[in-house]
This record gives C-alpha cells, structure tokens and sequence, in this order.
C-alpha cells in the first residue's frame, strides 16, 4: 500500500502556528504568534511534524497541474487549443504556447504566488523554532525545512531568475540577481547535507533525504551557465557521482509501472516525489485531461467525464520512432478500441462528425480516431481547432500516468505521485555532462550510460556515444510529461524555437517568466525582469 503522508496534514493547535499562507508573499509584515512557551517547546521529532505541515500540504497545491502547464504547455511537447468556444480560457493556454505572455498572466501568477507561498511557510516555521537549543534534534529538523525552502527556491530560480532571497519570515528585501539566488541555494544544501536523513524507505518518502540535496545540486550545475553564466559540468558529474555509488537507487525494469496509480516508496528510482491522494492530496488530475469521455468503459472511469483537451504535438510524438521502444506504447493514436478488441465507437450525425459537411441531414456512426496530425479548423487568432468530433479527436494523447480507475470524479484528481527527481535523470545529467567537457569518472561514458536507459526502455541501443542533440532526444522520450521539457530546451538553446502554431521565433527573454504585475504593485522593491 502506498504510504501517503497524511499525518502531515493532521495538524495539531498545541504547536502550529497559525497556518496562514499568503498569496503574497514577498510582502510579508506580519508578527508571529505562537503557542509556544519555554515550558512546551519541541524535544522530539513528532512535536515538529504538526509545524512543518503547511510546507507539504503546500506542495502538490499547484505542482502537477499549473507548475506542470508553465512547464510544458510553453514547449513542443504539450497543447491544449482552443475548440470553438471551449478550453480558450483567456488564451492563457495560446500565450504559452506561442511565447506570447504578460506580466498579468494567470498561471505565471499563480506559481509566483506558490513558490513564495512555500518559502514563507518554511521560514515562519523556522522562525518559531528559533529559539530550539543547539543539537541534532535541531540540526536535522531545520535542515529538512531548509532544503524545502532551497527546492522552492529552485523553482523560482528556474523560472524568474531574479527573485528576492527572504532568509527570515517577515523579510522585505529587494529582488536579487540570478547568480546570487543560485549561490544562496547551493550553500544552503551544502550546508545541511550532513544533517538530511541518508535512508531510501517509506519513512523518507516524499520528503528530502540526502539524495535529493544531491540530485538539486546535480540539477543546478547542470544547468549553471543559463543561471550564472559560467559552466559547471565536473561539479554536476561529482553531485551525479554521489547518488550512483550510493547503491540506493537503481533502474525500474518496468518503465510504465513507475506511473500506474498505485507507484510509491517501492518505486527503485524515484529520488524525491510528491504525494498525492485521489480524495485526500489533490491536484494531480492527468487522467481528466488527457482522455475523452468514450474511454470511460474502457479505463473504468465511471460516471464522471474526462476533459479531452491535452495532445502532443506531431513533430514531438515523431520522436518515439525507435523499434521496440516501450515509451511508444504510452500514447494512444489511430483507431481506438475496448480491452476486448471491440470498436470504440460515437453515434452522431455527419454534421455533428464533421462540421463543414453540407449535405442532407443522417446519423453515422464513427470509431473514435486520436490522429497524428492537429490543424486549425476555427479562429487563428484563438488556436481554434474547431468543436466537431474530427476536431476534438486530433492529436495523440499520453497515458503515461495510467489512467486511474480509482480517481475522484468530483475533483477529477489521481493518485499517481508525481516524480521530481528520479535515477534516469542522474544517468542522462551526468552523459551530458561529460559530453559538455566533464572529466569521466568510475569508468563510466556517455555510451554506457545512454544504453542503461535504452536497454531499460528495450530501445535499440547507441553503437557510438550519442551527440548533443540526441541525447536531448533521448531526454524527450525519457522524461516526456514530467515537467523538464521547458528546462531542457533552455540549457540546449532550443526554448526560442518554431513549432506547430508557434510561427516565429522567441526573444531571449522569454527564458524567464515576468514577475507578476499584482506582485510589483504590493511590493515596490521587486524588479522586473528585463523585456517586460
């Protein structure tokens, strides 16, 4: 059974402070009031827990479904266009999609706000136990809360870049640059590395260990240049060093079993993920967007419709084109039918199938047809792809995260948790590593390492050690719906490309998102970020 965490959102009154999370929190001007007094202050790591609730309820608020969308919709990977007057919604969805976005965009508000929200929770729990005597009591319960703030703050720095560093709650700073918010994490982790917990189980589950210091350390030095602007590649294959001779973690054989509904601590591979629970931790619903309501039968989906609105781009599914490769059988596409072998199949008229059909008034009936390609059949200006079912059913659909036939139709949210760092990012960081100029260690080369994930995925394997541009290739078909495809692009120089109804390309500055103007307009000190 997979564990859950839910004693984490059992807050106890005796010790939590109010649990008053901001929407804006980098104006922060609020007294602390606490319960505590020296005669009830924490001796044991239970009196903590309760505290440090906020900080994980927070969490999977917003990761799977908005942090996801910043993270994917903005690339080749993801698109959910506009069909005749539905899933428009403000063109929040289009401005991702063609790098059209402004200071008053809706889900780049929204991650501001949760990335800030994360780090004001730890820092107002952090501050309540400021007065702890010095110990190891202490020293590995701030270090757990500091390593959430250093991965909230990963967040902002991936996306904003310039953001202010609040060390303590209540801070009113100014926003700082981008190397400065890169240096403050890297001493934060280094700083609480020997006090983060070293066991892979169920009680470190979904929370930071050692290992995941070591993998967000990996993360940023890969990525060093974009956010200092200096390289750093043997230091990420030292990071990545650290994880593999740790005996820890390993490949999963079963590379689909990692996303069924039921994946947890039992998982080889995943490094840190976030929990979710259909009715308990909501927010992971990749079961209501990605399918239609005609494979309710067939997944077990009950009464409850999914949203039919996410597909993959053509030129993004081509790259699941290796013989063999059982990352291809994550998608559906073509002539869809029931377990049994049974067409799928919609009764509608000609009309309703297809809406430029002028002849006279008939019922058909049609199999339901996920096709490759995806046109606009409606208003440009919208990404219309028009309303008929020919519409509604192009582009193919991933079922990466295996539908769960256990969900909440109400809330149409899953139980997958939701992998952030896992072993085959190690694998493919510390290849790229190398093959960017890092020394190779252990004897290990991009070659063998590439082949550990092509020989799990039962893909052809590379007879030469792959370039640049494959390996990004190989990190599309890896990692595709995890959230890095935005992050990926960046670092290969790639995010400013063309693609389907991306007709131009993008400014450099669109590599960061725009402090929000609501955010500006509460705290004068922010700066915003250049081209805004």
């Amino acid at each position: 059974m997979k564990l859950k965490l839910l004693n984490i959102l059992q807050l106890s009154p005796a010790v939590l402070v109010s649990a008053m999370l901001f929407s804006a929190c980098t104006d922060l001007n609020v007294d602390v009031e606490s319960e505590l007094t020296p005669l009830n202050f924490p001796t044991k790591p239970e009196h903590f827990e309760a505290a440090k609730g906020p900080i994980y309820s927070n969490l999977p608020a917003n990761y799977a479904i908005d942090y996801w969308r910043l993270q994917s919709l903005s690339t080749d990977e993801v698109l959910i266009p506009a069909r005749g007057g539905n899933w428009d919604d403000g063109g929040q969805y289009r401005e991702l999609h063609k790098h059209t976005w402004t200071v008053d965009h809706a889900i780049v508000r929204t991650i501001w706000e949760y990335g800030f929200k994360g780090i004001s929770s730890c820092n107002q729990i952090l501050t309540m136990f400021e007065n702890v005597p010095e110990g190891e009591l202490r020293n590995k319960q701030f270090a757990e809360i500091r390593m959430m703030r250093a991965f909230y703050y990963f967040l902002m720095l991936d996306n904003f870049g310039n953001v202010p560093i609040l060390k303590s709650f209540g801070d009113d700073t100014p926003t700082s640059p981008r190397a400065d918010v890169f240096n403050f994490i890297k001493s934060e982790i280094l700083e609480i590395l020997p006090y983060l917990p070293v066991k892979k189980d169920a009680t470190t589950y979904g929370r930071p260990t050692k290992w995941m210091a070591h993998a967000l350390l990996a993360k940023m030095y890969l990525n060093a240049k974009v956010y200092t602007g200096q390289s750093m590649w043997n230091e990420a294959v030292v990071q990545c060093d650290f994880i593999i001779q740790s005996g820890l973690f390993s490949l999963d054989t079963d590379y689909k079993s990692m996303f069924l509904p039921t994946n947890g601590p039992a998982v080889k591979e995943f490094i840190f993920a976030i929990v979710y629970d259909a009715f308990k931790i909501t927010g992971n619903s990749f079961t209501r967007y990605s399918l239609t309501p005609e494979l309710r039968t067939k997944y077990e989906l009950g009464t409850r419709s999914p949203s039919n609105c996410m597909k993959t781009l053509p030129e993004f599914y081509d790259k699941f084109n290796l013989t063999g490769d059982v990352r291809n059988t994550t998608w559906l596409i073509g002539p869809q039918s029931n377990n049994d072998g049974t067409p799928i199949t919609i009764k509608t008229t000609y009309k309703g199938l297809d809406e430029t059909y002028t002849g006279p008034a008939r019922d058909t009936i049609w199999q339901l047809y996920f096709t490759k390609e995806t046109w606009l059949r409606g208003d440009p200006l919208k990404m219309d792809t028009g309303n008929d079912y020919l519409s509604q059913y192009m582009g193919p659909r991933s079922i990466k995260f295996y539908p769960d036939k256990n969900w909440d139709p109400v809330n149409r949210s899953d139980n997958h948790d939701f992998p952030v760092f896992r072993y085959a990012d190690i694998l493919l960081m510390k290849a790229e590593a190398i093959l960017q100029g890092a020394t190779a260690t252990n004897g290990e080369t991009p070659l063998m390492l590439v082949n550990q994930i092509r020989s799990r995925a039962k893909a052809p394997l590379f007879t030469a050690a792959p370039t640049l541009d494959e390996l990004l290739e190989e990190r599309a078909r890896e990692f595709v719906w995890e959230g890095w495809r935005r992050n990926d692009l960046i670092r290969f120089g790639k995010y400013k490309n063309t693609w389907l109804f991306k007709d131009s390309e993008s400014a450099k500055f669109r590599e960061l998102f725009p402090v929000p103007a609501t955010q500006i307009n509460l705290n004068p000190k922010l700066t915003q970020n250049p081209g805004y």
